[in-house]
């Protein structure tokens, strides 16, 4: 049943007839029929549509009525009885509750259910995305960034090509532009580097290094004084792996100089200094003392000198190699004593009375002699704040004094303490344990002795002894590495004679004596007087060496030159040495050495870490010395180099005087030793003499 249309009663206005034009609708959307709602059943009263609504056929288009209109519409009120039969009142607008009439049921109390309410047709939601529009202004303007964007991978693809190709080219190599001391190394390997600067800096590598102290120029050779050019150290610092950016900029642009690295052995830098500018520039200033020639004391003044800082000038040397406008300049600075002449005549007139007569030694039971000569060869003089003060070394006194007792000593040999040592057997060192026990007071005796001397009525001596443990144990002694052989020098010893004897002699003296690390060696202190109460014979005649007077027995300087050769082999410091005037046949040329008591002497200094253990025998024909240690370098000697020679003519003489004295001529020698560690030249030394000539003598 379909709703009815518009009601059949006539409008109250006539002018409410007159509905205003209903727009025409849109072209319906297609849609499936909607169901048709059950009719209500006519019974059923539709509530009154509200005040001022305008009732509209359902699917119709409502027309909104104007408040006049509203005004002048018959009221229809819900539940009246004045709409048509068959019309309900839900057209009117909301519907509006049904009364509920009491006693009725409630099926008839009840309204049926509103129809469903009507939707369109379901269309899908579709979102429209919105995009700005078009510039105006720049309507290429996709074009245009399209190719700003090709343009630029391709700037960028060209300098990424730009990069890889050189970088490519530079990898394992020295980057182009590279120098050293202003030669090229660039594109090279390091081999061809190392090679190329070896060669081309061999000059520039040996230039002396200028020296200047006031007005004087003096010249330090590099290789003298130590100095290299560490070319592996130095290729160090250039690169050769895959290169950055900036490295490859920097070498198609400007370049790099590399700062070469020196090598600088300082023990042989600080030897050239002593000798190329101490030697030259020092005006060493002497202190006052008193020294012993032989029984009689000679007075030592003070001077005043002049002396430079070794240190600093060394360290100067060292930064000017290869370094041109580096200057080396020596400032020297004055040398003051601080001994007054006037005590060095005080302490004169006391060591006269020091030597004047001998001092007893005795322990209350054994008495030893010390004699003048014992007592001159250990007393010295030491500055002790503006004084000179004596101190005598009674520790080596004993040792000579020992030698010399036969049996009359103040310790039974086996009770004395017993220091570690070392003994030659079985072809290699051999440990000669230490042990505690009985030994002479050194110290408290030296104090006696000088009080004794100091105008002592009584010039006797007590002796005491002490138990203790050795001064040098047998662990000490492990530790100074004696373990090898590392020289050994042998010169021909003819039999039965003078000189022979007392060769023999200084060998029992020198013997089995331990070296330590640090520690000077000298002859003439080992030695002592050359006295029948030391072994030696013949009698002692007067010397003069290079213009240094002393007084020796026949062969000591045979020794003596013995010594040196194996102290040079063995890669020790030789601290002092002189050679003969005149070159001694069979000697070996440049390396003589001659001495005398109590000058000249031979001294060497062991500048190992290790302890130097010193064997020296005497055969039928020859005299050996060998030496034991650590091996530190593989020695080389070169030469001897000879120089100018000149001859004297011979010299006629008569009478019983006359001694035929064959003649020599003289020249110079030079002999370089070398120092080589793992293949590696550490360091150079020459040693040089000048020989006198010497006329023939015909009898």
């Amino acid at each position: 049943m379909r709703n009815a249309g518009a009601s059949i009663d006539p409008p109250s206005d006539p002018f409410a007839a007159a509905a205003p034009p209903v727009p025409e609708p849109a072209p319906p959307v297609p849609e499936p029929a909607p169901p048709v709602p059950e009719p209500a059943p006519a019974s059923s009263a539709e509530p009154d549509p509200p005040v001022g609504s305008v009732t509209t056929p359902r699917g119709a288009a409502s027309v909104p009525s104007s408040p006049s209109t509203a005004a002048r519409k018959h009221p229809v009120r819900p539940g009246s009885a004045s709409l048509p039969r068959g019309v309900s009142a839900d057209i009117f607008g909301d519907r509006m509750p049904h009364p509920v009439t009491p006693g009725r049921p409630d099926h008839q109390n009840s309204l049926p259910p509103p129809p469903p309410i009507m939707e369109p047709w379901p269309v899908a939601d579709r979102t429209v995305r919105e995009e700005p529009p078009p510039s105006v202004l720049d309507p290429d303007s996709e074009p245009k960034s399209a190719l700003f964007r090709y343009i630029l991978v391709g700037v960028i693809g060209l300098l990424l090509l730009a990069y890889l190709v050189p970088a490519f080219v530079m990898t394992g190599r020295v980057l182009p532009g590279t120098t050293v001391l202003g030669v090229d190394i660039g594109g090279q390997t390091r081999e061809q580097a190392a090679k190329d600067l070896r060669e081309r800096l061999y000059a520039q590598t040996r230039t002396p290094i200028i020296v200047r102290q006031g007005t004087r120029r003096l010249t330090v050779n590099p290789q003298d004084a130590g100095l290299s050019l560490d070319v592996g150290a130095t290729l160090a610092r250039v690169e050769t792996g895959f290169p950055s950016p900036v490295e490859v900029w920097n070498a198609l642009t400007s370049g790099r100089e590399i700062r070469p690295v020196t090598s600088v052995h300082q023990p042989t830098l600080a030897a050239a200094v002593n000798k190329e500018i101490v030697s030259v520039v020092e005006s060493p200033g002497r202190e006052g003392g008193v020294e012993f020639r032989g029984l009689t004391p000679v007075p030592v003044y003070p001077r005043v000198g002049y002396r430079i800082d070794r240190e600093t000038v060394a360290r100067q040397i060292a930064k000017a190699y290869l370094a041109p406008e580096v200057t080396v300049s020596v400032v020297t600075q004055v040398d003051r004593p601080k001994i007054a002449r006037a005590e060095v005549r005080r302490a004169l007139d006391w060591a006269r009375q020091a030597v004047a007569a001998p001092l007893t030694l005795t322990d209350g039971v054994t008495s030893v002699q010390l004699p003048p000569a014992t007592i001159a060869d250990h007393l010295t003089f030491v500055p002790d704040h503006g004084a000179l003060r004596p101190a005598f070394d009674a520790r080596r006194a004993l040792a000579g004094l020992e030698r010399q007792a036969a049996g009359r000593w103040f310790i039974d040999r086996r009770e004395a303490a017993r220091d570690a040592t070392f003994v030659i057997a079985g072809g290699g060192p051999r440990l000669v344990h230490a042990r505690p026990g009985k030994r002479i007071d050194t110290e408290r005796l030296a104090a006696d002795v000088i009080s004794a001397l100091d105008g002592g009525v009584s010039r006797t001596v007590r002796v005491t002894t002490v138990d203790g443990p050795p001064l040098v144990s047998d662990e000490d002694a492990s530790k100074k590495g004696i373990k090898e052989e590392i020289a050994r020098f042998t010169v021909p010893n003819a039999c039965c004679s003078p000189s022979t004897d007392n060769v023999g002699a200084a060998a029992r003296l020198v013997n089995n004596r331990l070296v330590g690390p640090g520690e000077t060696f000298s002859l003439n202190q080992v030695l002592g007087r050359r006295d029948a109460a030391s072994g030696f014979g013949g009698v002692a005649s007067a010397t003069v060496i290079r213009g240094q007077s002393g007084t020796d027995v026949p062969g000591i300087s045979s020794f003596a030159t013995a010594m040196l050769n194996a102290v040079v082999r063995a890669g020790l410091e030789v601290v002092d040495y002189v050679p003969p005037d005149v070159h001694q046949q069979g000697a070996p040329v440049g390396l003589e050495a001659a001495v005398s008591s109590p000058l000249p002497d031979l001294k060497w200094r062991n500048d190992s870490p290790h302890g130097v253990l010193v064997q020296a025998y005497v055969t039928k024909r020859a005299l050996r010395i060998v030496l034991w240690s650590t091996k530190r370098f593989d020695v080389e000697l070169q030469g001897p180099v000879i120089g100018a020679t000149t001859h004297l003519t011979p010299v006629s003489g008569a009478g019983g005087a006359c001694v035929p004295t064959p003649g020599r001529d003289g020249f110079t020698a030079q002999v370089t030793r070398v120092l080589r560690q793992n293949g590696t030249v550490v360091r150079r030394q020459e040693f040089r003499t000048v020989y006198e000539p010497r006329a023939e003598v015909i009898c």
